[in-house]
Parts: C-alpha cells; sequence; structure tokens
C-alpha cells in the first residue's frame, strides 16, 4: 500500500496554516457554550443596533442627538477602560459578565416596554445607553481576559480568532433580522429579542468556572498604582509597544474607512443604497475569513511581523480603495481590508494576551482596547475634516499613508539594534 508522503518539518514550520486545527478551540467544552451564548448574544446587539438610530431619528429628527447617543455609548469606554482592567484583575470575571449581562437585559427590555406603552422618551434611550456604556467598560476587558483561563495558552490565538468570526457573523446576520423585525413588527421586538438574547450568555455563565479574585483592597490611590503597573509591565517590552502602536494606528487610521463608505459610494462610485450595502459586506466577509485564516495559523507565526505584514498590507489597500474608480474592484479591495483589518487586530491580542503575567492580564487587555477603541473616533472626527475640505478620495489615501508611516516606524523602533 503507498504512502501519503509527508511534508518535511522544515516545509512545515514554512507553511503558515494548519487548517486542521481551524475550530481546534471549541473542542474544550466550556469555551464552546460560551462561544455560542455570545454568538447569540452578539447577534442581539446587532438587531438593536439597527433599530436605536431609527428610532431616535422618529422620535426627535435630530441628526444631532443620532451622534450623542453614539457618544455616550463609547465615552465611558474611554473614560473606565483602565479601571476596568484593575477591577477585573481583582475580581470574580464571571461575576462581571454576568452583571454585564443584566444590566444590557434590563436595558433593552425597559425601552422594548416603554415603546409598547408609547412612554418612550429620547432622554431615557440617551441614559441608557451611557450606563450599558459604563458596563461595557469593565464586561470588555472580563471578557478577553477570561477566555485564556478557560482555553488554556494552546488554544489562545485560536479562541480569540474564533471570537472575531462570531462578531463579524453576527454583524452580518444581526441587521438582516433587525431590518426584518423593525419593518415588520416595530422597534420594540428589536429591543426586545436583544433582551432575550442576554438571557443565553447568562445562562452559559451560570455554569462556567469561576475567575478567584486575588486582592478585593481598594482606593483611589491602589486603582492608579495598579493602572501604572499596568503600562510598565506592557511598555517595559519592545514587542508589545509596537503591537500597541500598529494597533492604536489601524484603529486611527483604517476604522474610518467603515464610516467614509457611504460617501465614497455616493460619489466616487456613484452607487446607491444596494451597493452600499455590498460594500459594507464585502468587509465584513472578509473579517469572516481572515478570522478563520487566524485560527488556523501555525504558532511560529503568530509574532509581531506578521502584524507588520498585514497592517502595511491594510495601509496599502485603503489608499486602492480610495483610488480605485471601478466599483467590482473597490468590492474586492474592500474583502481584502476586511481579511487584514481582522487578522492584524487578533493576531496582536494574542501576542499581548501569552506576554504578560495571568495577574496582570486584565491590565494589559484594558491598555490594548483603549488603543483598539480610542484611535477610531478620533480618526474619524480628523477625516471629516479632511473629508470636508480636500474631499474623500484624497481624505482616504492619506489615511493609507499615514497607517503604513505609522507600522514601519513601530517597526524600526522594533528591530533597531
Amino acid at each position: 500500500m503507498n504512502q501519503i508522503e509527508q511534508p518535511s518539518p522544515s516545509a512545515q514550520k514554512f507553511l503558515p496554516f494548519n487548517f486542521s486545527r481551524a475550530f481546534s478551540a471549541l473542542g474544550v467544552v466550556r469555551y464552546r457554550w460560551i462561544w455560542i451564548g455570545s454568538f447569540i448574544s452578539n447577534i442581539g446587539t446587532w438587531v438593536q443596533k439597527v433599530a436605536q438610530p431609527w428610532l431616535i431619528l422618529q422620535l426627535s429628527g435630530s441628526a444631532f442627538l443620532l451622534g450623542l447617543d453614539g457618544f455616550l455609548q463609547d465615552i465611558p469606554l474611554l473614560l473606565f477602560l483602565l479601571i476596568g482592567g484593575v477591577v477585573v484583575d481583582r475580581f470574580d470575571k464571571r461575576k462581571i459578565l454576568m452583571l454585564s449581562q443584566v444590566v444590557q437585559l434590563s436595558a433593552a427590555l425597559a425601552i422594548s416596554v416603554l415603546i409598547l406603552l408609547d412612554e418612550i422618551h429620547v432622554s431615557i434611550i440617551l441614559m441608557l445607553s451611557f450606563v450599558v456604556g459604563c458596563m461595557q467598560a469593565f464586561s470588555t476587558p472580563a471578557y478577553l481576559s477570561f477566555v485564556p483561563e478557560i482555553v488554556g495558552q494552546t488554544h489562545l490565538a485560536n479562541a480569540l480568532a474564533l471570537n472575531s468570526m462570531q462578531f463579524n457573523l453576527s454583524r452580518l446576520i444581526g441587521p438582516v433580522i433587525g431590518g426584518v423585525l423593525l419593518a415588520s413588527f416595530g422597534a420594540a421586538w428589536c429591543f426586545g429579542l436583544n433582551a432575550l438574547s442576554f438571557v443565553a450568555m447568562f445562562i452559559v455563565l451560570l455554569f462556567a468556572p469561576s475567575s478567584p479574585p486575588s486582592d478585593t483592597v481598594f482606593s483611589m490611590g491602589s486603582i492608579v498604582a495598579q493602572i501604572r503597573e499596568g503600562f510598565e509591565a506592557v511598555f517595559a517590552r519592545r514587542e508589545l509597544v509596537a503591537i500597541i502602536t500598529m494597533v492604536f494606528g489601524i484603529s486611527f487610521f483604517g476604522a474610518p474607512l467603515l464610516a467614509f463608505i457611504a460617501v465614497l459610494a455616493k460619489g466616487a462610485l456613484n452607487i446607491g443604497a444596494q451597493g452600499f450595502s455590498f460594500a459594507l459586506s464585502s468587509f465584513g466577509l472578509g473579517a469572516v475569513l481572515g478570522a478563520m485564516l487566524v485560527s488556523s495559523l501555525q504558532q511560529h507565526w503568530i509574532r509581531p511581523k506578521t502584524v507588520v505584514a498585514t497592517a502595511s498590507s491594510l495601509a496599502i489597500l485603503i489608499s486602492l480603495i480610495a483610488l480605485s474608480p471601478y466599483y467590482t474592484i473597490s468590492l474586492c479591495l474592500l474583502f481584502l481590508a476586511g481579511l487584514t483589518f481582522v487578522s492584524s487586530n487578533v493576531i496582536g491580542n494574542t501576542i499581548l494576551q501569552t506576554s504578560v503575567a495571568d495577574t496582570l492580564r486584565g491590565r494589559a487587555v484594558s491598555i490594548y482596547a483603549l488603543a483598539f477603541r480610542g484611535g477610531a473616533p478620533i480618526g474619524s472626527l480628523i477625516t471629516g475634516i479632511m473629508v470636508e475640505h480636500f474631499g474623500v478620495q484624497v481624505a482616504l489615501a492619506i489615511n493609507g499613508v499615514g497607517l503604513l508611516s505609522v507600522v514601519w516606524l513601530a517597526r524600526y523602533r522594533l528591530y533597531r539594534r
């Protein structure tokens, strides 16, 4: 019987992907249930993201209030993420996540009931958006640092990639469901479905292992000292400084691409709403494939050089998208941009989490999340100003060049002798 020739060890080392382990983290039963629960919860969140801006505009007709709602959702993350990292390192992560599900469920359910009673006001929506944003400042580092405790170091890269995959899949599925519910039954059903989706994650967390707290003695001085300790742990290592720098650059220069695809579609590409939705879907499909590829990536390819390569590719793609005059080519470029965007962030997150001590992981993840979430609103604001003065194509092309400069500056500082 003929034997199949196996690749040599050197060839296996060169090959970047091992597709047989693409879903290996799902073999860990506890993580599989958390993945399913999070997927259901994220679908519900995207359903609500369709209904909430529509409801605000229906109640007020004010674009300013719509922007204020987005601001109130995001600003708590920038204000409290670092404190959230300290809290996550000191308390049971599972209980923080369970509390988060209860708060978000209550907020969505309250809006749903008030709509049905015809007692809803924009001020209530704005207040609850801020409350949910505050809770997410603690639940985000809790979830990201809880995953390694469940899957261990062996499956960490795969688990983080699969987490990104389910998030991007929910971003594709949720708006479709939300659009149907909103058109057929009204906004109350969208908020109600989101409330129900948090029940799934809460039940899963009931059976998840506890994450024992270390020391729960708190003072303002101790919080500041612990935040400083987290920064010292991250910024003491060149490769982590390079990762944080590149992640901030991707957020600052790369995230505005999604915000201004609509302007690009309407202006340079001259396409309608359907074409715009296809453009967003192309980016989303690329993100899903990127997460799947990272989930299959060999361990020795998870290194800063890979982040440099994917982030550099993203920078070039952003400039090409800005200058492309053809819709079909733009769709292909957006697909590749989604792929490189997610790949860069998942690999960077994995490097960070495998490089710090368990007792510092919550704080390290909060610094990473602050870099990723903090760059986008500032970058979008500056990109908007450039669009007003120079046009969307020039603005996005400048962003591409800016990202490439940041990535190669980080690379230079990392590898200089």
